[in-house]
């Protein structure tokens, strides 16, 4: 039997608009699909009852994906499960694009969601698929929230970023703890925990990661002012910062990260608010 999930919320909460347009694509390789929303079924007890010959097929980006693997046990899955990229962001698609059927445009996702890494962040623990974003990107993300249920559209990541930059981020003294070994950095406007490449809709912070390798980076930009981190945001965003002053990065299996201001975060996009520290750990 084949499967199709989308999200209510995906894509400026246009999922069955997501829905239609799609599923003809999706019906002309499986053509018996049965649709359902992943907010109104319960992921893990589906999964867990499926075959080894069904297939499953998710609608939709980060988003919908950090929901989805956060709500069944991506270490055991028993059927074939693939993704169709869809939505305002895709940082997972960017790095795993290549796996991409040409022709249905679905991407294997079982080999590539087994051993995803952990945070514990405000007493709960999540799997993610890209990243942590802690600091000006996390205030970005909960300042971009708070415009979405204000009934804004066409928002601007970018603009909000440089906004916040010049005007209400101070920049925070973080403890940055990797396999524990402790350092402290002053001036921190970010310190990231990545397993992908990507994150925020195509920054590539984190260009030398790779998935699957049993590590994860860690990324902080720091030390610089207003002007100077705002001349240099093009560069972080295509991935130039690598070897620059102002930029560490650094590899283990094991992340902390302490502010000494709480701040806000994101996993995968998905926004906590006023937190002062997180976990981010592979094993």
């Amino acid at each position: 039997m084949n499967y199709v999930f989308y999200n209510p919320l995906s894509n400026a909460k246009k999922g069955k608009v997501t829905v239609e347009t799609v599923l003809a694509e999706i019906k002309t390789v499986y053509p018996d699909a049965e649709v359902h929303s992943v907010r109104d079924v319960e992921p893990r007890a589906f999964i867990a009852e499926r075959k080894a010959a069904d297939n499953v097929i998710i609608i939709g980006g980060d988003g919908t994906l950090n929901h989805f693997v956060n709500a069944i046990d991506v270490d055991n899955i028993p059927c074939s499960l693939y993704l169709y990229p869809f939505g305002t962001g895709n940082d997972f698609y960017n790095d795993v694009k290549d796996l991409q059927d040409p022709k249905t445009h679905l991407i294997p996702l079982n080999d590539a969601l087994t051993a995803l890494p952990y945070v514990e962040v405000g007493g709960k623990t999540y799997r993610f698929v890209n990243g942590i974003g802690f600091g000006i990107d996390g205030e970005c993300c909960v300042v971009a929230e708070q415009l979405q249920k204000q009934g804004k559209k066409n928002i601007s990541y970018a603009g909000i970023s440089v906004k916040l930059m010049f005007t209400s981020f101070v920049p925070r003294v973080a403890k940055l703890k990797v396999d524990g070994k402790e350092v402290e950095f002053d001036k921190v406007w970010l310190a990231s925990a990545m397993y992908g490449r990507y994150y925020g809709g195509g920054m590539k912070i984190a260009p030398g990661q790779k998935r699957r390798n049993g590590l994860l980076t860690s990324v902080l930009i720091h030390g610089t002012g207003r002007l100077s981190t705002f001349l240099n945001f093009p560069g972080i965003q295509n991935g130039k910062h690598v070897g620059k002053k102002f930029a560490s990065l650094i590899e283990g299996k094991e992340i902390e990260v302490t502010f000494d201001k709480p701040c806000g975060l994101q996993i995968d996009g998905e926004v906590l608010e006023g937190i002062t520290t997180y976990r981010a750990y592979i094993k």
